[in-house]
């Protein structure tokens, strides 16, 4: 499935297309990436550079699995942009990042037949 912010080939293979493993893989993402993403910004709003920095980094491989690749170059980029200039300087990509999980949270909603 791929809609428009994720792609779940990646998660297909990795799970040999078996739709009730991928399921599990979609449910731990549903339920603790609202935590994971809530600590994002948790350290901008404490000026928390290096733990952003740890904390985007923890984020990416969950979000890798779900195909989310413009939030995974988020990620990415917050991670090392933490740590050269500082936890404010990523405050705009944060806010992004929340914006775009939610769009994410929703297709993969979708895709398991869960709602919005």
């Amino acid at each position: 499935m791929k809609g428009e912010s994720i792609d779940l080939q990646y998660l297909s293979r990795f799970c040999k297309e078996d739709r009730s493993r991928m399921e599990r893989y979609v449910n731990l993402y549903l339920n603790g990436s609202p935590e994971m993403f809530a600590e994002l910004l948790a350290n901008v709003e404490a000026s928390d550079a290096e733990g952003l920095a740890v904390a985007a980094h923890s984020l990416r491989p969950q979000v890798n699995y779900m195909g989310a690749q413009r939030l995974f170059d988020l990620l990415t980029t917050i991670e090392t942009d933490a740590r050269a200039h500082g936890a404010a300087a990523c405050r705009g990509m944060v806010d992004e990042c929340a914006e775009l999980n939610a769009v994410v949270l929703a297709e993969l909603r979708a895709w398991s037949g869960q709602g919005t």
